[in-house]
């Protein structure tokens, strides 16, 4: 049970004067605390244990009126069209390289024939 924000902010006044150097002044804020918390109906495990996270509850939710056979096709095609522009760009950057590797070839042999 989580306790109110009020309430919180009066216990932690109270347990402030746990730091008095008069005996009587923190045996009173002790006591004044545990009656606080005996008054909402609380106790020190209650108010010292972590809260439990929330559960989340995850439900599945049906497809109506959706073929799930066009569904698969259209995704198929999709894919197809991304592997054929993947497949074209990759025939591009082959070539790109060829012609930069070519071109460096003939840089060099330029350069060892000047020798």
């Amino acid at each position: 049970m989580a306790i109110d924000p009020r309430d919180k902010e009066r216990l932690i006044r109270i347990l402030r004067l746990l730091n008095s150097d008069q005996v009587g002044e923190r045996a009173a804020a002790a006591l004044a605390a545990s009656r606080l918390l005996e008054s909402l109906g609380l106790n020190w495990e209650d108010v010292l244990s972590p809260p439990m996270p929330e559960r989340v509850v995850v439900r599945k939710v049906r497809d109506w009126d959706v073929d799930q056979a066009d569904a698969a096709e259209a995704r198929i095609r999709q894919l197809k069209d991304t592997v054929q522009r993947q497949e074209r760009q990759l025939k591009a950057l082959r070539t790109r390289i060829n012609s930069l590797t070519d071109r460096e070839r003939k840089r060099r042999e330029g350069e060892d024939v000047e020798l």
